[in-house]
């Protein structure tokens, strides 16, 4: 061993970093200790909270149940008209919302094929072996009719694999919302960026097979379909209005395709119009946790003390 490393070897010797042994601090609780950091966490939740829910309560939201609506019942096209109760300042975002709509069933959460969104080729053999897509691997499944047409224009074979396949895609909400108009006059709704970046840039792809595809695959209202929700009655992002502001007592109509059927599993289908706020839209569920998990910090830090004194008094008679 040389000088150097000789050096070398004895400050490793002599560090005690290398060594292992640095002073260390065990932090030991004490009901003193306990209490106050109970009590801190309850008061910052609370603040938490009811900033939470005054922010929430500025929101302006507008909801408009239409599937119950005469005309939107005996046709697949009908006209709607919301009128403005408050002002709204753009962004105004314009949500749907289903009602009694399960997608967080296990089944159906498993029943795509992530490589076949992902613009990846497969024969009807090959997915029917991987089992991705069951039950709803052909274009029959599906539920198509004979002269159902591809993206391209050509018609689709219904015995063919079905291009995009699987429950979720089967049961893809295929509503339209057009000619939007306050008080007659045409606005714009801007469709775009609706969609996780991530999702646009990295999960979904259209495939080479364009005139055996029944939707475009990097339809961003599909790609927001294609991620299912946690609960039974969800919204979904549909567009927003950018340039315009609503103001009270004006009449904004809307062109409605009727085309999903709620009535297979006694849901409703509402059309929302909601301002937002730095925490995003209307949540008063998560400012109200924030408050009870704030008064439960404080209740368990009452507990800590009383019992705390109950065992110090029975103490002094042993």
């Amino acid at each position: 061993m040389s000088e150097s490393q000789d050096k070398i070897y004895e400050r490793l010797k002599k560090s005690k970093f290398k060594q292992q042994k640095l002073s260390g601090w065990r932090p030991v609780p004490t009901i003193t200790s306990t209490t106050i950091i109970f009590i801190c966490l309850g008061i910052i939740f609370i603040i938490l909270g009811v900033i939470l829910l005054v922010y929430s309560h500025k929101v302006i939201e507008i909801k408009q149940q239409y599937d119950n609506l005469s005309s939107c019942q005996n046709s697949k096209t009908c006209n709607i008209s919301i009128e403005i109760e408050n002002d709204m300042s753009p962004t105004i975002m314009i949500y749907y919302e289903l009602d009694g709509f399960y997608q967080n069933h296990r089944r159906y959460i498993k029943s795509k094929s992530d490589d076949q969104l992902n613009g990846k080729s497969f024969t009807l053999d090959e997915m029917k072996k991987s089992q991705d897509c069951s039950p709803v691997v052909t274009n029959k499944e599906m539920g198509f009719e004979q002269g159902t047409k591809s993206i391209t224009g050509e018609l689709l074979n219904l015995d063919d694999l079905a291009i995009p396949c699987g429950l979720i895609a089967k049961s893809y909400f295929n509503d339209k919302f057009k000619d939007w108009k306050l008080d007659g006059k045409n606005i714009t709704v801007n469709e775009k960026d609706i969609a996780w970046s991530a999702d646009k840039k990295l999960k979904y792809k259209n495939t080479k097979e364009l005139n055996k595809q029944w939707i475009d695959m990097t339809d961003e209202h599909f790609i927001v379909w294609m991620r299912p929700a946690g609960l039974p009655n969800f919204m979904k992002l549909w567009g927003r209005i950018e340039d315009t502001e609503l103001k009270k007592g004006q009449v904004l109509s809307v062109l409605i395709e009727n085309n999903f059927d709620a009535k297979k599993f006694d849901g409703k289908k509402f059309l929302i119009l909601s301002t937002v706020n730095i925490f995003g839209g209307k949540n008063y569920f998560l400012g109200i946790s924030y408050i009870v998990l704030g008064c439960i910090c404080i209740v368990l830090a009452v507990v800590f003390i009383i019992g705390y004194n109950v065992n110090k008094e029975k103490e002094k008679y042993v």
